[in-house]
């Protein structure tokens, strides 16, 4: 199937950009040439198993993260299959409001129902969403469902001690966006932090109205305070 051997490419070049790494740094590591490499990563080679591992061990991730190809199905058949999940698509738009920058940041949460505890991977601060995988930073991790809410941890793939965890209200529409939090630790300053963010099945316009719903309110201010925890309203 080449629609497996262009999703398998496209990995390897997702995490060796993430990981720094020049196509000859790459190709000199697996011992194999550059030309080689380009061709699979554009997927024009199929690759064989010995080499994919040396790959994801060179990456320094998973060889499961490679193959997390998931093969196109009818609506019906994915909605049943994921019915007790946040939102049975695949993509999940996610924003959230940094004052350091003074800007809305946008970031895509993509989830692969098919590996049994859903694994996950997010690209974060995209330049745009038909370029996520320019992302300024990128991490994977897993998906766990309950009841009321859906609950993702992650690793940056860049800097292993960088975890970062996300909790969010399962909506009862899904349809509809929600309030999660996304928690880890800053960079600068060095902190534990903790951010309020919207969830949302389709792309949201990034405008004033956006930008007033993820910055924390006099109600969500209140309510910290009150509790002496960060906790934050839920979106009318």
């Amino acid at each position: 199937m080449k629609e497996v051997s262009l999703h398998v490419g496209g990995r390897i070049r997702l995490y060796r950009k993430a990981k720094k790494l020049t196509l000859l740094e790459l190709s000199q590591k697996i011992h194999k040439s550059k030309a080689t490499l380009s061709k699979y990563e554009t997927g024009d080679i199929t690759i064989d198993i010995e080499t994919l591992f040396d790959i994801a061990d060179v990456l320094g991730i998973k060889v499961q993260q490679l193959i997390d190809f998931a093969p196109a199905q009818k609506h019906d058949e994915l909605f049943a299959k994921t019915s007790g999940s946040f939102f049975p698509q695949r993509d999940i738009y996610i924003y959230f409001y940094d004052g350091r920058v003074g800007k809305i940041i946008r970031n895509l949460l993509s989830i692969d129902h098919d590996l049994g505890r859903s694994t996950a991977t997010l690209f974060n601060d995209i330049p745009d969403l038909e370029k996520y995988d320019e992302c300024r930073n990128l991490y994977f991790g897993t998906a766990e469902y309950f009841d009321m809410v859906t609950n993702f941890s992650f690793e940056n793939q860049s800097n292993r001690m960088e975890h970062v965890t996300l909790c969010a209200i399962n909506p009862f529409d899904r349809s509809e966006h929600v309030l999660g939090m996304l928690s880890g630790i800053s960079r600068y300053p060095v902190l534990p932090i903790s951010i309020k963010c919207i969830l949302s099945p389709v792309p949201l316009k990034e405008d004033e109205s956006l930008k007033e719903k993820l910055i924390l309110s006099k109600k969500d201010i209140k309510l910290i305070r009150s509790l002496n925890m960060f906790a934050v309203e839920q979106l009318d």
